[in-house]
């Protein structure tokens, strides 16, 4: 006997039978007891959640000899034609292949006589909405003032290419996707029927790729007792899936938490070798950083059809980041997952997005910063033993004169070692140039230093008779030279400094480039109020920059210019 398949073999013949839709099947089963049933109805939502299977079911309802029924008995000739799609009453059209409008008007001819044994005669019509637009118009009387006997069942997957018309007069009944954990749960009882066994992992890994159609999670579970010799594994269906499983996403989150560069790429590698789907990869990863979301957020809320086991991971993991790092992590996947459909190379956007996403520094509240707090360090990034950059030679001094051209390809950020009596001089020398120990020196820096990199590369880097390395920040904000000078980072930068061939000390300093400039005068008639003065103050003291310019608020404006408009 063949083998036949499981979306087939168990076909709800009951509404009862169907997974998920309990409002929609309540109406539909309400009109057949009460007997008011509509002359058509649309029935939409994605591939493979029962349109056409409560079409039947509904139509068996209408013409089962028991009488209108929502529960049709399964056992009559007329119930028993209907199933097998053999009853001259019911008739079921590709709307795919039928689409013209000699066919429709077939089809209302037909509508005009009695049916052949049943009570009524039914039409159900998948896929509508590849009908012409002549074939529409052909149905419009009809379906408006049909026979009593005639009801139309209109089946489609994109109801809004169904003219305005042909909805105006059919009730509309939408579909909705099936949750995960009931297509898992039906999943499971359907396991005990067929009598094989499966991990619980394996079955929610089947329901989440479904993507809420019950259909093709029944063609994937077949594909899969296909593969599988014994029990259904977890780690079977992530290689016959080809999607990443529970345990890679917590494994690929824990490496994002530490900013592990290294690990982030080497699991991405090992996703691709085993020939993940990018954009199923990315789905599942926001998914996981949702649940992290709500474990962060709301640690009582838990997260639908998620175990207690589960729900502890997701808790214990998102301890790792903040509310604010999981919303960043988050935006970044939903604009990489609309970026990845026409990226030229996808594998090289979703690399350089989830390095990203490993690297973001951690966000420090506004308020906190205004009161003085210093943002927190991001992690150090983890090198393999044959990355670490070698010792280069002692730097010797160079010595004063005429500014040098930077080579082809030399970066003209990076300041050549020059010697100097004072760092606080008002006209410092400095000559633009591609020296190698600077380069190496600054791009460690601001690779270790990753908040303080915009000061970093404005920083200029000298060298004195004494072998001191002074680093001068003369731009950026004042947060991040306050990062740079604090003692904690001294032995790291110095770590760095030996590195990069500079074997004395470091001295990281503050300098002004350039007097600032006093603060335009304000307008007498618009002064700011106490309050708004000591904001503006406190966001200068962190931020730095200069007030050029006030301009008073529309309700001081107003204010004033009344005052004006008063005779003296």
């Amino acid at each position: 006997m063949a083998h036949q398949a499981l979306a087939r073999k168990y076909r709800p013949r009951q509404f009862d039978e169907l997974v998920g839709q309990q409002a929609l099947i309540r109406t539909l089963k309400n009109a057949l007891s009460t007997g008011k049933v509509h002359p058509a109805y649309i029935f939409s939502g994605i591939r493979g959640i029962g349109k056409t299977t409560v079409a039947r079911i509904f139509a068996k309802g209408l013409n089962c000899e028991k009488g209108v029924t929502p529960e049709p008995c399964d056992a009559c000739a007329s119930c028993a034609e209907i199933a097998a799609g053999r009853s001259m009453d019911v008739l079921e059209i590709d709307g795919a292949t039928h689409t013209k409008v000699e066919e429709a008007r077939d089809l209302t001819q037909l509508a005009r006589y009695t049916p052949a044994r049943d009570r009524h005669r039914v039409f159900i019509i998948d896929e509508v909405h590849m009908l012409s637009n002549a074939a529409f118009n052909a149905l419009l009387k009809t379906m408006e003032e049909p026979p009593p006997h005639v009801v139309f069942l209109l089946a489609t997957t994109e109801p809004h290419k169904i003219p305005d018309t042909i909805h105006s007069r059919a009730q509309l009944f939408q579909f909705r996707p099936v949750p995960a954990p009931l297509v898992s749960d039906y999943l499971g009882r359907l396991a005990e029927r067929e009598g094989f066994l499966a991990e619980p992992g394996a079955l929610e890994l089947v329901a989440r790729c479904g993507g809420g159609s019950v259909r093709d999670s029944l063609t994937l579970l077949d594909r899969l007792l296909a593969y599988a010799d014994g029990p259904l594994t977890e780690a079977a269906a992530v290689d016959v899936l080809g999607v990443a499983g529970r345990e890679g996403l917590f494994a690929f989150c824990d490496a994002l938490a530490s900013g592990d560069t290294v690990r982030v790429l080497a699991l991405l590698d090992e996703g691709f070798e085993r020939g993940h789907d990018m954009e199923r990869f990315l789905a599942d990863l926001a998914d996981h950083a949702r649940h992290l979301l709500r474990a962060r957020a709301a640690p009582g809320a838990a997260s639908p059809g998620e175990t207690p086991e589960v729900l502890a991971r997701f808790v214990a993991q998102a301890g790792a980041f903040s509310t604010e790092d999981l919303l960043r992590l988050l935006d970044l996947l939903a604009a990489t997952q609309q970026r990845l459909k026409g990226a030229p190379d996808p594998r090289a956007l979703l690399e350089l997005q989830l390095v990203k996403a490993a690297l973001l520094p951690r966000i420090l509240p506004l308020d906190q910063l205004l009161s003085g707090a210093s943002p927190p360090a991001a992690a150090p990034l983890v090198r393999p033993p044959s990355a670490a950059p070698p010792a280069a030679a002692p730097a010797s001094v160079a010595p004063a004169g005429p500014p040098e051209e930077a080579g082809e390809g030399g970066d003209l950020r990076f300041k050549s070692i020059i010697p100097f009596q004072r760092m606080d001089e008002t006209e410092a020398v400095s000559y633009e140039a591609a020296d190698g120990r600077a380069k190496a020196f600054r791009e460690a820096a601001c690779e270790r230093f990753f908040l303080a990199r915009a000061v970093l590369e404005a920083a200029a880097i000298s060298l004195d008779p004494e072998g001191v390395l002074h680093v001068a920040c003369t731009d950026g904000s004042s947060a991040g030279i306050a990062f740079l000078t604090d003692p904690a980072r001294r032995s790291e930068i110095e770590e760095l400094a030996r590195a990069a061939g500079f074997p004395g000390p470091v001295a990281v300093e503050r300098r002004d480039a350039e007097p600032a400039k006093p603060p335009a005068a304000r307008a007498p008639h618009a002064p700011l109020p106490p309050d708004r003065d000591e904001a503006v103050k406190a966001v200068l003291r962190v931020f730095g920059g200069q007030v050029l310019k006030v301009t008073p608020l529309a309700a001081e404006a107003a204010t004033d210019e009344e005052s004006h408009d008063e005779p003296e």
